[in-house]
């Protein structure tokens, strides 16, 4: 046997890549590899039963076999993986014996030194004594420190009253050199006025200089607390477009953060691509842009952003292509015959698009549209979406598009496909609804879109017939997990198999978290604020939705990383993860995640009474 399986050093090493000792340090690493046994196992022997040895066994060499009393199949750990411990079968505990399924090398903790480990180091005793849901929810645990806002203030905040006149205001920002001024009535923030706003409203407008600062200012300005991290700053101004972005403590103002501020802060930021993004006048000068978003997907990746930020932060990219498209087309075409709305719908409506996807966009029109405007709206969205094909963004094979004018309707019509949807659900309804109730509008007037999502609450909210289609829909939709928990691999259109973690993982959830939302009248899209409102109106218990969105953020986190490494590699970002990719912890991990969503859709089919 090798003398490296005996060093502490060695040991300690390999205990820091092992879930739940990767919390230890250094120190506690080496205290505990000194406690441990180095057994060999040759292939079919027994190693202990559950029931007369409580201690623990690592596997570091080789692959053990889990077996009930009646020696039949429960599981298999192999290198990195732990068993000796309480471990849960389908959310029961059952007893049962291990033997080696080929040769073995395992350190062991006897049953006295495993309680001193629990004992000594209560993060470690929490984890065996816990049960699968708390598990995971420790295995998506980040942690990182975040830079705060307040961090990026360089000097005191350029402030003045809401009565001073324009031209003192003007000239309070010359002297103290700043591009923008925040505006106070009784030392809270009340409104923010910068350069763009004097050259606009003032001198284009030819206002009168005496006039107070608050008939100018921007009123009760978007504000971000000073304890905010940067990322919430870079996600507002990257969906809105903003410049400055006041910081504040309570409603008192400490100052502003820029988009300089944050650009300076870090080098290659999404916020850098989104500012250029609106520069452009072209198609080809968009294409460009889009080769930069390999790499900054994959500095987003590396960072360590949370799915969510980065599901966020990749879809504000695609709005912002997507509005300067619209921008273009109509400096082409001219202003838009009436009012209309540009929307969204899957994962982009949701805000958790990761690598490039297809598009699923339409146009809500203010009223049906003549010849003439007809013409117009089918132009301008051939123009757009002929554009996104070219960034990268490929045509829907569905033909869910505003190319298509069947999406590209009025808000009555499209109330009226709502309300067959809801009245008559049938397979093709049930599909249209798994499709379109994730809406959210891009551009143009968001209260057309609005209007469009009260309708649908409305006539959604409580539809215990409808919603039980949507529950069969959803159910269609399984984990990858076939008998004694083993994955099920499918092919992704090539040679290659792997687990497909959007349809058979990510499509499960969202599918189960929009039914919930659907029966509260909930009608925000992110999934993860979604299952905070269902929390919050009682559709779902804190600990269910909890287990939800950690296997939620597990298995995202574990398909952006595998996209990140194809893109990077010049290849085409896919769904499909080989199994043998990921780490033996990853893998035990990820079927954790499934097993939970398994439970969540047995509690649906349950729920809505599903045959």
């Amino acid at each position: 046997m090798s003398t490296e399986f005996n060093d502490v050093s060695f040991a300690a090493e390999f205990l820091h890549t092992v879930q739940p000792f990767n919390a230890l340090d250094s120190e506690q690493l080496q205290w505990l590899a000194r406690k441990l046994d180095v057994v060999y196992y040759p292939q079919g022997k027994f190693i202990f039963s559950s029931k007369t040895s409580p201690g623990l066994a690592i596997i570091r060499k080789g692959a053990a076999r889990l077996l009930d009393e009646k020696r039949r199949f429960l599981d298999k750990r192999s290198e990195g993986e732990l068993f000796g411990h309480q471990i849960y079968f389908h959310g029961e505990v059952k007893d049962y014996d291990a033997e080696a399924e080929e040769d073995c090398l395992i350190w062991q903790l006897d049953s006295d030194t495993f309680k001193q480990v629990c004992s000594k180091y209560p993060l470690i005793g929490e984890y065996f004594s816990s049960h699968l849901k708390s598990r995971l929810s420790a295995a998506i645990e980040v942690k990182h420190s975040a830079t705060q806002v307040r961090d990026l203030l360089i000097r005191e905040p350029v402030l003045v009253n809401s009565d001073v006149s324009i031209r003192d205001a003007a000239q309070e920002m010359s002297r103290e050199n700043v591009s923008s001024i925040l505006i106070v009535n009784e030392g809270e923030l009340c409104g923010i006025v910068t350069d763009k706003d004097l050259r606009q409203r003032v001198l284009v407008e030819g206002l009168d200089s005496t006039l107070p600062i608050k008939a100018v200012m921007t009123v009760n300005p978007m504000s971000i607390p000073a304890n905010a991290d940067v990322d919430s700053a870079l996600l507002i101004m990257m969906r809105k477009n903003y410049h400055h972005l006041p910081i504040v403590e309570g409603s008192r103002p400490l100052g502003l953060v820029t988009a300089g501020d944050i650009l300076r802060a870090q080098s290659e930021h999404p916020l850098r691509l989104v500012r250029d993004i609106y520069k452009k006048t072209s198609v080809d000068e968009l294409l460009e842009l889009s080769k930069r978003l390999p790499s900054l997907f994959e500095r987003m990746v590396n960072l360590g952003r949370g799915v969510g930020q980065i599901g966020r932060m990749v879809t504000h990219i695609t709005d912002a292509f997507t509005i300067r498209l619209i921008q273009i087309a109509e400096e082409k075409l001219g202003p838009p015959p009436m009012a209309f709305a540009w929307v969204v719908f899957g994962s982009q409506a949701r805000e958790e698009q990761t690598a490039r996807t297809d598009q699923d966009n339409g146009l809500v029109l203010e009223r049906d549209a003549d010849e003439d405007e007809g013409r117009y709206f089918a132009k301008l969205s051939e123009l757009v979406c002929d554009g996104l094909d070219q960034l990268g963004y490929v045509y829907c094979p569905g033909e869910v598009m505003a190319l298509n004018v069947e999406w590209r309707v009025s808000l009555p019509r499209w109330k009226r496909y709502f309300d067959g949807w809801v009245e008559e659900p049938n397979p093709k309804s049930v599909m249209h609804s798994s499709i379109f109730f994730d809406i959210r509008s891009v551009y143009g007037d968001s209260g057309l879109v609005d209007a469009l999502q009260g309708h649908v609450s409305k006539i959604t909210k409580n539809n215990r017939i409808f919603l039980r289609f949507m529950a069969g829909n959803a159910l269609s939709h399984r984990p990858p997990l076939g008998f004694f928990r083993r994955f099920v691999q499918e092919h992704d259109g090539s040679q290659s198999e792997g687990l497909n973690l959007k349809h058979r993982g990510i499509v499960p959830i969202t599918d189960l978290v929009r039914i919930r939302a659907l029966e509260a009248g909930i009608s925000v899209a992110n999934t993860f604020e979604r299952i905070e409102k269902a929390i919050a109106t009682g559709v779902m218990n804190e600990k269910d939705a909890g287990s939800l969105r950690d296997a939620l953020i597990l298995i995202n986190r574990i398909r952006i990383a595998h996209q990140s490494k194809q893109m990077v590699a010049g290849g085409k970002p896919t769904n499909f993860v080989p199994p043998e990719e990921l780490s033996p912890l990853m893998r035990r991990n990820l079927k954790a995640a499934f097993m939970l969503v398994q439970e969540a859709q047995s509690a649906l089919e349950h729920r809505y009474q599903v045959h």
